[in-house]
């Protein structure tokens, strides 16, 4: 922000020196002579000054990341900066209790029934002529007074203004107000006669004399009429804000002095705003306290004053309101060596592997186990405490060791044991939360979803049960679950559901597969009362490389069963029947074989003659 400001300003000044140039270059290519209006070079200045003033205050935050202290300065005089470009000597209106006088311009209107308008200025006798009603006597009164006044002899003329209900409406009120000769002397940035509305009060009337200067005194301005003091102003309380800040209303040709300060009081340390501040006689430290804001939070409990005698002292911040300081003084509250205190708590439950979780929390005094269990949210706990123990840290060799432990169901004597600063509460429960664990059920029942396992173990049939059923589309033997890399069926819903296991129900099936070493593997229409070798021989039977001894019946619930020459099971819908290989020694290519090896063994030993005779 400050860059943008510097920017700002530096485009301002180019544009008041291109608006400020007038004349040509000669041919001789001679230097432009330059008019720029003398307001256009304050308004520069000023603004030059705000952004100087933003960059030193930037500076002054920086200062203390620097590690160096920030130097103080005189309380109080920055009140008097301006603020703003607001006329604050015009920017001013009256109260009711403002005093007419000589100058003043009231303004009188009545409507309804009667009409009348008037503008009228107060003469120097303080009176004002109005048509149809007189003279009226104004000078002197408070606005509110004036107002009653010409309303009641506006209502001997006008019948209406007094009638019950009134007929006609009557207002007064303020217009042009004359301005006011004040001068401001002594120690002021900008001492001078100044025309001021009469309503500005001290402090803005120092504002635009620029402020009062570091040399002057906040304490006892001196307002001059009529050649005498009339009143003395303290400033403190009103830039402070502690007490009641003094107003005084100034008048015509009054004069405000601003004497040299006399007595200054260094303020520094643990205090919200260290300074320098200007002494009253008798005032204690403990007021400069309260004018520096008070201490700090983490103030020390001693106060050193460093006399300019060499007689200093420290002094408990307690007894200061006692202690009268004088100029010269230099008042200083150390801050407080602060430990960081704490305590730790760790919880875990029996059957935890992991490591627990260690917390730290802030110690204070009067901190027991039970008030630390509740902030770290453990009273909340849906488990039990099963054990508590407390170990303190020993001062002597920083080792820590048990100090109270409890365990079983009376835990009340040791949760209202006070903790000391460093100790370690460890809390254990009965158990921890285990989430539940889930099967997965979809395809043909009324809700298919994750349902969480009730039991340690629960079967199928419940958790069909509790998915609302099948569809009629389904029977179990269209079930199917995936476990791992097996697949499982029950007749029943007998079976013991695993967690993680998928229950897949599909549609009911209508087919029979027949697959392996058959002519015409495939899918077939299943028909009432056919047996399994009913269906090998709507496959073509049996190829020369199946195994007779080797056919299996696959029911839809994944049983198997060897079929024989005895034994042809009936066929359930969705059942598979599969006819095995032979082994290869039962496949008739022996002799095949041996004539691969005699071929072979022949090829080499050609190879070996061949090998010899080249030889040779």
């Amino acid at each position: 922000m400050e860059t943008y400001d510097k920017i700002k300003v530096e485009q301002q000044a180019k544009e008041v020196v291109k608006k400020g140039v007038i004349g040509e270059k000669d041919p001789e290519e001679r230097p432009v002579r330059l008019l720029i209006k003398p307001g256009d070079i304050d308004k520069y200045y000023i603004e030059k000054t705000n952004v100087l003033r933003k960059e030193i205050d930037a500076l002054y935050n920086m200062l203390p990341r620097t590690g160096r202290t920030l130097p103080i300065v005189h309380f109080g005089y920055n009140y008097f900066h301006m603020r703003d470009t607001i006329p604050i000597l015009d920017n001013y209106n009256v109260g009711p209790d403002y005093k007419l006088g000589y100058g003043d311009e009231i303004i009188i209107s009545v409507w309804g029934q009667s009409e009348q308008h008037e503008r009228k200025t107060l003469e120097r006798d303080g009176t004002v002529f109005v048509e149809n009603v007189g003279l009226l006597y104004l000078g002197g009164k408070t606005l509110k007074e004036a107002k009653t006044y010409t309303k009641d002899r506006f209502s001997k003329v006008y019948a209406t203004l007094k009638s019950d209900p009134e007929m006609s409406d009557f207002e007064m009120s303020l217009g042009q107000v004359k301005n006011i000769n004040i001068v401001v002397g002594g120690h002021v940035n900008k001492p001078g006669s100044y025309v001021i509305n009469p309503s500005v009060n001290l402090s803005n009337l120092l504002i635009a004399a620029g402020g009062v200067d570091t040399t002057g005194t906040l304490r006892n301005l001196k307002i001059q009429r009529n050649q005498a003091i009339i009143d003395s102003i303290d400033l403190y309380p009103l830039i402070s804000g502690i007490g009641y800040a003094k107003q005084t209303r100034l008048l015509n040709g009054d004069i405000v002095l601003v004497p040299p300060r006399y007595s200054t009081i260094a303020m520094s340390g643990a205090v919200l705003r260290p300074a320098y501040f200007e002494l009253k006689a008798d005032e204690t430290a403990s007021q400069i306290i309260q004018y520096a804001g008070g201490l700090k939070y983490n103030a020390g409990k001693q106060a050193l004053i460093i006399r300019s005698d060499y007689k200093n002292q420290y002094i408990n911040v307690d007894s200061l309101l006692s202690v009268t300081v004088t100029n010269g003084d230099s008042l200083f509250v150390p801050f407080r060596v602060e430990q960081n205190l704490e305590v730790t708590l760790s919880s875990s439950s029996v059957s935890d592997k992991t490591d627990p979780k260690v917390s730290t929390f802030p110690w204070y005094e009067g901190l027991n186990a039970g008030i630390l269990i509740k902030i770290a949210g453990l009273e909340d706990s849906k488990f039990k405490i099963r054990y508590i123990e407390i170990a303190h840290r020993s001062r002597d060799d920083n080792v820590y060791s048990p100090v109270q432990s409890s365990l079983g169901s009376d835990l009340s004597s040791i949760l209202n044991t006070n903790l000391e600063p460093f100790d370690h509460l460890m809390v254990q429960f009965f158990e921890s939360f285990k989430p539940a664990d889930h099967v997965f059920i979809i395809g043909e029942v009324q809700s298919p979803g994750a349902y969480p396992l009730l039991e340690t173990q629960e079967k199928l049939s419940s958790v069909l049960q509790r998915s609302g059923g099948l569809l009629p589309s389904a029977d179990m033997a269209s079930i199917q679950i995936k476990r791992d890399t097996l697949s499982l069926g029950s007749k029943n819903g007998d079976i013991m559901l695993m967690p993680g296991d998928k229950i897949i129900v599909r549609h009911r099936s209508e087919t029979i597969i027949v697959e392996g070493e058959v002519h015409n593997p495939g899918l077939f229409n299943w028909q009432n009362n056919m047996r399994a070798k009913d269906y090998l021989e709507m496959a073509g039977g049996i190829t020369a490389l199946g195994d007779k001894n080797h056919v299996v019946y696959i029911d839809s619930n994944g049983e198997a069963v060897r079929m024989n020459r005895w034994r042809n099971p009936a066929v359930e819908k969705g059942s598979k029947i599969v006819v095995s290989e032979k082994p290869v020694m039962e496949q008739g290519v022996i002799p095949d074989r041996f004539q691969q090896i005699s071929s072979l063994i022949t090829s080499l030993v050609s190879i070996a003659i061949l090998a010899n005779t080249t030889g040779n």
